[in-house]
């Protein structure tokens, strides 16, 4: 999967942390463990064990580094994470994306998978008998074209966040709201048929498991998006644009940080911008030292203020600071910060793979 927001890779437990081509790579222990349990039902030796666990996060990341590849093509520097179900790729474009450039990114990981699972076949075709039945070499040739293949089927699958899903929202009509709602709600029916097609006819429960947690987050994103605007004025997808400064706000909003920049800096001399608004802008382009000044700056001069809380909140979740966000909402800012950007944190949370930010979260929310 493939995000276009960008910030260190984190994980849960991080396990390796290194760079491939140029692109920083993280495993995460949590895709360890479920590999592992799939592994566990997938092999009936030890062997077949190992060869699967040597294979998958390989599969895996050769799906990533297509995204990556691709989102570096378009002046991007993506990561990559190796978490939970599969993996995802973040990156964050210097300028806004056309809708075929960002179908061409989510597309790019199915596509290397599927050509390098097409020539793995040809390698087991060209080698016939003199693979035997059973052998390290005839495990390693199944599995590798098993999690090329169907990993990369998968994906295709018209569900958000499945690379599928992100394709379908760049073809559907309408604005990017209207696009991410009617995404979702397809999502939740395609959802529904292979969770029960895996559950009632193809006897693979972690299938139906794996589709009812994005039926789950889909319906919330479906409901997030069509119900009314929030507190204020402020929906899930950002505040209205009336104001200069709100312009600003909504952009980073919605992960264009390089964007609400342009916008800033395009301003009339003398025009009055909040200099957290300033802050956040800084820290997510590139000036975090200084971006992160200011906005505490602003914060200790404006104790208990719920907009500078706000961009506090919204700056850490773009950066994917997990850690700080946390430190950060359980302490005196977090009672100030307004429930719109904590449910914004937890979207990019989940768009990221980090369910277990997400979950820790909505915890921390409901119990405001």
């Amino acid at each position: 999967m493939s995000s276009p927001t960008e910030g260190p890779v984190e994980g849960g437990r991080p396990l390796l942390r290194g760079r491939l081509f140029g692109f920083p790579v993280h495993l995460d222990l949590s895709f360890v463990i479920i590999m592992a349990v799939f592994g566990y039902y997938q092999s009936s030796t030890l062997m077949q064990f190992g060869l699967w666990m040597a294979i998958t996060p390989i599969a895996v990341l050769v799906h990533e580094l297509g995204h990556a590849v691709l989102a570096r093509a378009n002046g991007a520097q993506p990561e990559i994470a190796l978490a939970g179900f599969g993996g995802v790729t973040t990156y964050t474009p210097p300028k806004p994306l056309s809708r075929v450039q960002s179908l061409a990114i989510s597309l790019a990981g199915p596509g290397i998978g599927l050509a390098l699972g097409g020539l793995l076949i040809g390698v087991r075709q060209s080698l016939g008998d003199t693979v035997i039945w059973g052998s390290w070499q005839f495990w390693a040739l199944e599995y590798g074209i098993l999690t090329c293949v169907v990993w990369s089927v998968f994906n295709l699958l018209p569900v958000l966040p499945l690379d599928g899903g992100q394709a379908m929202r760049e073809l559907l009509p309408g604005s990017p709201e209207t696009r991410t709602r009617r995404a979702a709600a397809v999502s939740i029916v395609v959802g529904i048929l292979v969770a029960a097609y895996a559950a009632l006819i193809w006897d693979q429960i972690f299938v139906a498991l794996f589709m009812a947690f994005f039926i789950i987050t889909n319906f919330l994103t479906f409901r997030e998006l069509s119900g009314p605007p929030a507190e204020g004025g402020l929906r899930a997808t950002g505040p209205p644009a009336d104001t200069p400064e709100r312009s600003v706000v909504q952009l980073l909003w919605q992960s264009q940080p390089v964007r609400a920049r342009e916008v800033l800096e395009s301003l009339p001399p003398g025009t009055s911008v909040d200099l957290a608004v300033h802050g956040a802008v800084l820290a997510l382009t590139g000036d975090a030292a200084q971006g992160h000044a200011l906005i505490t700056q602003e914060m200790q001069r404006r104790p208990g203020d719920p907009n500078a809380a706000a961009l506090l909140i919204l700056t850490l979740a773009l950066e994917h600071d997990w850690d700080g966000l946390m430190t950060t909402l359980q302490g005196p800012i977090g009672q100030s910060a307004p429930r719109p950007v904590i449910d914004r944190a937890i979207e990019e949370a989940r768009g990221t793979g980090r369910e277990d930010v997400a979950g820790r979260l909505t915890l921390l929310a409901e119990r405001r």
